[in-house]
């Protein structure tokens, strides 16, 4: 009993230490103590954002069927806008860990330059470009008219809005790539605490404060994501992070043809599954109202559960970066071993827990039997791929942070564009499976994608790559 206090109280000073930014070096020491350093702050980031996820979802659940509709479609766009804030995100982290390994701290600081001036820029173009175009993008994506009409003030806030998440993401990975993944994590959880706070009390109304309703929704993203990138630049700015901005700016044409060549990397890995998420609502909503408030409940729902693993997933990448940067190949490899197997341990786990609780869990955000039933149905065949999407959330970030980009690239367009999608029509249209069809083809391709990671990775030819 004893030793189990002492591992409990040992564990606990640990993390907080993670959480406070508590440095430990990452390239040599403990695997377990390395990946959990950064791991906890990710996972606890994460956490919030499943938090925020399932507040979010109550929030817009209230507020009726069309609205839920209306604000699915339009995550969904901006889900697929925000590929840029991937790429950037993904050259920023796999860049800053390479230097940082090889302790390169004018290299960092070049790299932060670039990448907060090209996150700028594309900040201005897409989110203005969001905003003029609103209306046609919502009715492209199969609302009628008297919707399009009612939520368009609404979807041109909040596609204003992707600027900022643009700058966010960005920053972010300069913060993750440079092992100081708590910062990373405060920034979020401000952004998503003030975002929920600021929505019920627009949305509902507070004393003196006018309910407003699906704008209050728009009014609390745009103030919260706001907030968040100007508490990152006052982290910058006060040097409170191992990235130093405040140096002698230098003109450095192959490090930005280097950046934009992993950011388009990166775009084009992310523009595949967001895109054929569109193209999958499309489909399903084919199949009436009903059934796509069912398959985005549970859409949400699941990915609660899944983001710690994600959290670990990208732990993985971080630390594959700086013991490449190191010159610690086989290290590299051991932590990603590791880290897979603690992601496949915790999503049995979620996946059993789902085969019994997941119709109390969904019955609690919403009360239509029809759509409870779809939001069921979709989780029980979903989470019997977890068994090897551990994996696949852990080599995809390793192999991304080794410089790997294009190849985890061709094996996304792979999965969706040759298995899921196709799969998807043939079984829930022409078949006429319907929904069951439908998450039948998306365990299906997520097994082969797994699959093809790990050979991949076991072949280990990621190590030789230099960036």
């Amino acid at each position: 009993m004893r030793k189990f206090l002492h591992l409990v109280k040992e564990g606990s000073v640990f993390a907080y230490g993670a959480l406070a930014g508590k440095k430990v070096e990452l390239t040599s020491g403990s695997i377990n103590r390395s990946i959990f350093s950064l791991a906890i702050p990710m996972v606890m980031e994460l956490v919030m954002e499943s938090v925020f996820v399932s507040i979010n979802l109550l929030i817009i659940a209230r507020l009726g069927d069309k609205v839920l509709g209306l604000v699915g479609i339009a995550d969904n766009y901006i889900n697929f806008a925000n590929a840029i804030a991937i790429g950037l995100g993904i050259a920023a982290a796999t860049l800053t860990a390479r230097r940082a390994g090889e302790k390169d701290q004018e290299g960092m600081s070049r790299t932060a330059h670039y990448i907060i001036l090209l996150a700028s820029a594309f900040a201005l173009l897409i989110g203005g470009l969001s905003f003029l175009f609103a209306g046609e993008i919502i009715s492209f994506l199969g609302f009628n008219t008297g919707i399009v009409e009612n939520g368009l003030p609404f979807s041109k806030l909040v596609f204003l809005s992707i600027g900022l998440v643009i700058l966010r993401l960005s920053i972010n990975g300069l913060f993750r790539g440079a092992g100081d993944a708590d910062l990373a994590m405060k920034s979020l959880w401000l952004c998503h605490i003030s975002s929920m706070v600021f929505a019920v009390i627009l949305v509902f109304g507070l004393g003196f404060i006018p309910a407003y309703g699906l704008m209050g929704l728009a009014y609390a993203t745009i103030l919260s994501r706001l907030l968040a990138v100007l508490y990152q630049f006052f982290i910058l700015l006060t040097r409170k992070t191992s990235v130093n901005i405040l140096v002698r700016f230098h003109l450095d044409l192959p490090l930005i043809k280097k950046i934009l060549k992993i950011t388009f990397g990166g775009l084009v890995q992310y523009i595949i599954p967001a895109s054929s998420w569109l193209i999958m609502v499309k489909i399903i909503a084919t199949f009436g109202t009903t059934a796509l408030a069912g398959y985005i409940i549970a859409q949400r729902i699941a990915s609660v559960a899944t983001m710690p693993a994600w959290g670990i997933g990208n732990a993985a990448g971080v630390l594959t970066g700086q013991n490449l940067g190191a010159g610690n190949p086989d290290r590299a490899e051991k932590t990603v071993w590791r880290a897979g197997g603690i992601n496949m341990t915790y999503l049995i786990a979620v996946a059993i827990f789902w085969q019994f609780a997941a119709e109390y869990v969904v019955t609690f955000f919403t009360k239509e039997a029809e759509v409870a039933r779809y939001a069921v149905q979709y989780i029980h065949v979903v989470s019997m791929a977890y068994l090897l999407l551990g994996f696949t959330m852990v080599i995809s970030r390793a192999l991304n942070a080794a410089g790997n980009i294009m190849q985890v690239t061709l094996l996304y367009m792979i999965m969706f564009y040759v298995i899921q999608l196709p799969l998807a029509y043939l079984l829930g249209v022409r078949l006429q499976w319907e929904l069951k069809g439908i998450f039948t083809a998306i365990v299906s391709s997520e097994i082969v994608l797994a699959v093809l990671f790990l050979m991949i990775f076991k072949n280990g030819k990621w190590k030789t790559i230099k960036i």
